[in-house]
């Protein structure tokens, strides 16, 4: 019994002393996990979640590289565009193709005006004329005043068929610059890819800018070669019906049809070559006008030549010859010529007075326009 008291006391001391030592171990276990996993609160944990957090974008943050607000897109961005050299430049050469855009939309509905206009009178002047032939077909009083109303009526048409020509004319010249002016402005374009200090925004508006010029250059060429080919056929369709006119004024005077001969010889004339290309080497040309620019201002010693050629002979006809060198291009040179041919026609000269021929000549290092006087 004794020794049994004696064991259960020691064991009970060890037992206290286990006690302790657990509530230590357990103690400096807390201790531990404290300084190296600490447990957060109910206010630790909302304020380390609002650390954690990022905070709702405002307007100065908005659209920044974490804002959760969509991005534009970056054609949109001014954050290069127009800050550099180049983007200045883009943003110049934008506001000239918008110009231009809309000069060609405006030339464009002009000309399809006036093509209306010239249809329309076209209409009207071969009803008028038709109706002569049909009476003078069938014979009738000579000098039937009824026909000469007629006669009057269908010259005042032709008369608004020239004043179609003249605006149609102006059309062109006006299309033409828009033209070259498409043709500059590519080339500035294009020349600006090689400018330093761009940025890829840049380059990128600058190729869209390319893409639409080019398409827009189709559209102007196009119209330029429809106004062209108008201007063409009404300036033979005036010459040719102005000597009608002359036929017809004299069948109404006989009361039946009436064939002049010589109004169908001046037409033979007009219609069959001139000359030869290389009886052209043997004259002396009263005018040479070498386009070797862009823009030649060769209107006013034209005028001044065909005014001292038309004192001496006011009948006077003249061979317009568009030369182009050997291996040039010789549709550059029929343009010219037909410019040449309109500003001749402008100043008042009679285009039947005036016949176009074209040649090669070897020494010729541009295209170039010669007139020549009969």
């Amino acid at each position: 019994m004794t020794f049994e008291r004696v064991v259960n006391k020691r064991g009970a001391k060890n037992q206290r002393w286990l006690v302790l030592g657990m509530s230590l171990a357990l103690g400096g276990c807390s201790f531990a996990s404290d300084a190296l996993f600490p447990s957060f609160s109910s206010d630790t944990s909302e304020s380390a979640a609002a650390v954690a957090a990022p905070p709702p974008p405002t307007e100065s943050s908005a659209g920044t590289l974490f804002s959760s607000t969509p991005v534009p897109a970056p054609v949109a961005s001014t954050s290069y565009r127009g800050t550099t050299a180049v983007g200045q430049r883009v943003e110049q050469f934008r506001g000239e193709f918008e110009q231009l855009k809309a000069n060609a939309s405006t030339h464009g509905q002009q000309f399809n005006t006036a093509r209306s206009q010239t249809v329309a009178n076209a209409n009207a002047f071969n009803a008028a004329v038709g109706a002569i032939r049909a009476r003078l077909q069938i014979g009738t009083t000579p000098g039937n005043p009824e026909l000469l109303a007629l006669w009057q009526e269908a010259q005042s048409q032709l008369t608004a068929s020239d004043g179609d020509l003249s605006i149609m004319n102006q059309l062109s010249s006006l299309v033409a610059s828009d033209a070259g002016a498409a043709g500059y402005l590519l080339d500035n374009v294009r020349s600006a890819f090689t400018l330093s200090g761009a940025v890829d925004e840049d380059h990128r508006q600058l190729r869209m800018l390319e893409d639409e010029l080019g398409q827009t250059n189709i559209v102007i060429d196009r119209l330029l070669q429809g106004l062209n080919n108008d201007i063409s056929r009404q300036q033979q369709f005036i010459t040719n019906e102005r000597n009608g006119l002359v036929d017809l004024a004299a069948g109404i005077n006989v009361g039946g049809m009436y064939v002049a001969g010589g109004s169908t010889a001046a037409h033979a004339r007009q219609i069959a070559p001139a000359s030869t290309p290389a009886s052209f080497t043997d004259r002396k040309p009263l005018v040479v006008i070498r386009f070797d620019k862009a823009d030649v201002a060769y209107e006013p010693a034209l005028y001044q030549a065909l005014s001292r050629a038309l004192e001496r002979r006011p009948d006077a006809v003249f061979d317009l010859v568009a030369v182009s060198p050997s291996g040039g291009n010789t549709n550059a040179a029929r343009r010219n010529a037909e410019n040449v041919m309109r500003s001749m026609t402008n100043m008042g000269l009679p285009s039947e007075q005036v016949i176009m021929a074209s040649m090669n000549n070897p020494s010729a290092t541009t295209a170039e326009v010669h007139i020549y006087v009969r």
